[in-house]
């Protein structure tokens, strides 16, 4: 009994995103209030935990679970921090750059988070513009472009925050081409295993990164 007590509260949850809208709305919208306050420091630590509890609320609202799933977050972890200890390593795949330790734990000079926030944004985006029914390699592409441009909206603030730093303190054009591979690999994967994403929150997701760096760019 207890068994089906917790399906059942599991499908009510995934039914009704309410709660995981205020959350996240929550932390965004005090995310950027707080970064604005003499506590700035405190709110910017906590990125990690932000991202972390982004993508398990993500996870709690999605409708399939299965093999796809999994290997697509894998995929996408693996690639996305492998990209970013070639990145920081030798400067190749997005420019000269290094992570202080904001972002967390790290691992070979790369936070561990890292990987997390890749699979966050390409699923989100992926899981929007698939929606358009276009051809995949289309849909690849589009999905790409939007990555990219909502990079442009990152990496300012990025810097701000101390996220990660630039040589020279200058946004190299290669970073934005570094994306656009990276993300076109993603993407390409994604087509390809055809990643369930029938999913109750990732709009809402999407809009609150989109919101939060711009924001923070006007200010």
């Amino acid at each position: 009994m207890p068994a089906n007590i917790l399906q059942k509260t599991s499908i009510q949850i995934k039914d009704k995103p309410v709660v995981g809208v205020i959350i996240l709305s929550a932390f965004y919208f005090f995310g950027i209030l707080g970064i604005q306050t003499k506590y700035a420091d405190w709110f910017i630590e906590k990125t990690a935990f932000n991202l972390l509890l982004s993508c398990i609320i993500l996870f709690v609202y999605q409708k399939h679970y299965n093999y796809r799933l999994l290997l697509a977050f894998i995929f996408c972890y693996l690639i996305g921090f492998s990209a970013e200890y070639i990145g920081v390593s030798t400067g190749i795949l997005f420019g000269n750059y290094l992570y202080p330790t904001t972002l967390g734990p790290q691992w070979m000079d790369v936070p561990i988070i890292i990987g997390v926030n890749w699979f966050i944004l390409t699923f989100c985006v992926w899981a929007l513009l698939k929606n358009l029914k276009l051809y995949p390699i289309l849909t690849i592409l589009l999905s790409t472009i939007v990555t990219v441009l909502i990079d442009t909206l990152i990496e300012p603030v990025a810097i701000q925050l101390n996220f990660w730093k630039w040589e020279n303190n200058s946004i190299p054009f290669q970073n934005y081409i570094g994306w656009a591979l990276i993300s076109f690999i993603i993407f390409s994967f994604y087509s390809i295993i055809k990643i369930p994403t029938d999913n109750k929150i990732y709009k809402v997701l999407l809009l609150w990164q989109i919101i939060f760096f711009t924001v923070l760019n006007m200010l």
